[in-house]
């Protein structure tokens, strides 16, 4: 082989060498991203925890809309939700409808009424109505009530979702006294954006997934403003459509 063509060789070998140590130091040294990492930037995103931790008094009003395997509407329900006192333990739910019914717990007290007549509780009763604070509350709350509950949390893995990247958490709560099983969840987070863009929850036997359509920003805050919720198949696959959810009518109220 000629010198020439030697020499030309050993230059391009030389340069494919360089390239690839190149990038092999680069990618050992680019810091990978950490649940952590994602919850941070996602607690900024929708709006900040120091803020969050200084909200007196939040309400809204929630639709839902749910349907049948059919498509057809199954049945609607509109709720005014509020919770007060910082840590939003005290609240009201109240249904805006024939039944007009409304839920309360006001400092550790708890009462049902439907229209003027106030309902004698049970014990069922109060597990309950906490149970129906406890889970309207962490739909609202999140991604805030990540950082502030002991559920554990794991990175799992990156995805695209509606075309863009999102990153995989998974979130395992602990078997409470109002739950059979423990609950399952994984949030999807835009890798962008760091806004929650959807959310997966295993309630045995069924598991749905449900997508933030759209973001409601007329607050501080960045909460959503219309859900779609679709049942999945065992091998993950959408079923069906059995809700949808619209937020509106946001006050928030900060300490003084």
């Amino acid at each position: 082989m000629p010198m020439k063509k030697l020499k030309i060789r050993s230059l391009f070998l030389k340069t494919i060498t360089i390239i690839f140590i190149v990038n092999l130091f680069v990618s050992c040294h680019k810091k990978e991203i950490t649940v952590r990492d994602i919850l941070s930037k996602s607690l900024e995103a929708h709006g900040g925890l120091e803020l969050w931790q200084q909200v007196d008094t939040l309400s809204f009003t929630k639709k839902t809309i749910l349907y049948n395997r059919e498509g057809l509407k199954e049945k609607e329900i509109i709720q005014h939700q509020s919770f007060y006192g910082g840590d939003f333990i005290n609240g009201e739910i109240t249904s805006i409808g024939a039944d007009k019914s409304k839920l309360s717990i006001m400092g550790g007290l708890y009462s049902k009424s439907i229209g003027d007549s106030l309902v004698v509780l049970t014990d069922e009763d109060v597990k309950l109505i906490n149970k129906s604070f406890k889970s309207a509350y962490y739909v609202i709350s999140q991604p805030f009530n990540l950082s502030e509950s002991d559920a554990h949390l794991s990175y799992k893995k990156d995805t695209i979702l509606n075309g863009e990247k999102t990153f995989v958490v998974d979130v395992l709560y602990k078997e409470d006294q109002n739950s059979n099983t423990p609950d399952q969840w994984t949030y999807f987070f835009n890798a962008k954006t760091f806004l929650i863009v959807a959310a997966k929850v295993f309630h045995s036997p069924t598991v749905s997934f449900i997508e933030n359509i759209k973001f409601n920003i007329e607050t501080p805050f960045v909460f959503n403003a219309e859900r779609e919720s679709v049942f999945l198949n065992k091998d993950g696959s959408k079923d069906y459509l059995r809700a949808s959810y619209f937020y509106s009518n946001y006050k928030v109220v900060l300490k003084n």
